[in-house]
């Protein structure tokens, strides 16, 4: 991402009428198939690769980013097939890590990444940060998504979250917490990760919806 150039959107509007963006997810695309290449399949050239990636026959291919792929605040995998997260607790905190051994990104799949959206209501999450591997990345305050409809923030150039590569990130929650009439207590919150996942090997997302990554 460069220096941490990222901008905030109405996603459907800047998916429609910007033509830097598009141009952007080309750029992650094609930097994601050169690494696809240059680490699962070095004999070959990138178009050789996206050729496999398009295939049906082919056990390469491409996908949404999976939640599953990760683990939610609580340290727990997000194996209920969605990004939406019970939080007890305000104040600083992990709110997404990789679900591998340390925190890592499963073997087998390479995720490019270009943003995040947000399609809470109500948001309680007001800043985040976030660290692969040993590279670390800023604060960005996320109150100023609150004059949107549809917020997210989009990456000027993406990242590339590489398999068994650790990926943390950070948040702050705002409070208080709500108690609910019932005793219940906690808020819900969603935190979407904008992007792909590449995987060479089709058993890793295949399995019932919402099930754990092998």
């Amino acid at each position: 991402m460069g220096q941490g150039g990222y901008i905030f959107c109405e996603l459907d509007s800047i998916q429609k009428s910007y033509p830097r963006f598009q141009q952007s997810l080309k750029d992650l695309e094609a930097k994601t198939i050169q690494k696809v290449a240059t680490d699962w399949f070095p004999k070959l050239s990138t178009q050789q690769v996206f050729a496999k990636i398009m295939s049906n026959e082919d056990p390469l291919g491409r996908t949404t980013i999976l939640p599953a792929c990760f683990d939610d605040h609580s340290s727990a995998p997000m194996i209920s097939g969605t990004w939406r997260q019970l939080f007890t607790v305000a104040g600083h905190q992990m709110v997404i890590q990789g679900v591998g051994s340390g925190e890592t990104i499963p073997e087998n799949m390479k995720i490019s990444w270009f943003g995040l959206a947000f399609p809470n209501k109500e948001q309680h999450l007001t800043e985040i940060r976030w660290q692969l591997s040993d590279r670390k990345y800023g604060r960005i305050n996320l109150e100023e998504m609150h004059l949107y409809n549809k917020p997210a923030v989009v990456f000027e150039e993406g990242l590339i979250l590489d398999e068994e590569e650790a990926f943390h990130m950070y948040g702050y929650i705002k409070g208080p917490i709500p108690t609910h009439h019932d005793g219940y207590v906690g808020l819900h919150c969603s935190i979407v990760m904008l992007g792909a996942l590449y995987y060479d090997k089709i058993d890793k997302v295949l399995g019932n919806c919402g099930a754990a990554i092998p």
